[in-house]
């Protein structure tokens, strides 16, 4: 149990300001043209079956991590939530179902994903306010949210911009949760996890017929994992930007799967 809590802190320790900023920059000059040209495209394919696509791809293991993720989320009366990279809205309408008084905005670039997830919303009874802009300049005054969500879509996103914003519009003692694949500590999980990966991935672009977007992407989903961040890493980077206390609940796949929840100060 030492052993582990020292490697712990020595993989946070290791995330000072200037090799965040360094490993930013390696992942802007390596995925920046994806990020700008290919993954909108990707999305205006998939929202019809982002849900079953992602549960296929991950042996219907995709249910579980949501179900965990929104279990972490602590909410009271009256929050006003903000749902980062909201996607079809699945998150929101859960949140909604778990603490029906709060008010739920989405955020998303996407305009095809945002409009499935307002019908999907409109048929589970609730309003979602939409917002169609890109995630790294958030269109609100400092302090607005009391909750601020970001699910499966960190590792698309230049965290070195996408994280202060977030900081800055959360309430003081408001909480950030997040979650999404990481990069497993442990080297050989990490090779047979981007390994599988790079079969089932294609394999599920095929089932469901995606577009050559997407097809062209397949390569992409493996290495942006390979150039992320591990759990510790990452709670490490929300440390860096101003969170605290920041937690992490490792899902039961060593870290393939990570649930932060990182606090702004009073």
């Amino acid at each position: 149990m030492q052993q582990q809590t020292i490697a712990k802190k020595n993989a946070i320790s290791s995330i000072t300001p200037d090799v965040f900023k360094q490993r930013e920059q390696n992942r802007l000059s390596l995925f920046s043209q994806t990020w700008m040209q290919k993954i909108p495209k990707v999305f205006e394919d998939i929202p019809s079956y982002y849900r079953a696509g992602n549960i296929i791809a991950s042996l219907g293991l995709w249910e579980l991590w949501v179900w965990q993720f929104v279990k972490t989320i602590k909410l009271h009366p009256k929050d006003k939530v903000l749902d980062v990279c909201a996607g079809t809205n699945c998150i929101g309408i859960k949140l909604l179902k778990k603490q029906p008084d709060i008010s739920v905005t989405a955020i998303d670039r996407s305009k095809e994903m945002q409009e499935y997830g307002k019908n999907e919303a409109k048929k589970s009874g609730f309003n979602i306010e939409s917002i169609i802009q890109d995630v790294h300049q958030l269109p609100f005054p400092d302090n607005t949210f009391d909750v601020i969500t970001l699910q499966a879509a960190s590792r698309h996103l230049r965290l070195d911009v996408a994280l202060p914003e977030i900081y800055r519009v959360l309430k003081p003692g408001g909480c950030f949760y997040h979650c999404d694949m990481l990069k497993p500590s442990n080297n050989i999980l990490k090779w047979l996890y981007l390994n599988y990966l790079h079969i089932s991935l294609p394999f599920t672009a095929c089932i469901f017929s995606s577009s050559k977007s997407c097809c062209d992407c397949k390569d992409y989903f493996t290495e942006v994992i390979n150039h992320f961040y591990t759990t510790e890493e990452l709670s490490g980077v929300m440390e860096i930007i101003g969170f605290s206390p920041v937690t992490c609940k490792k899902s039961i796949w060593c870290g393939m799967v990570g649930f932060h929840r990182a606090q702004k100060l009073l």
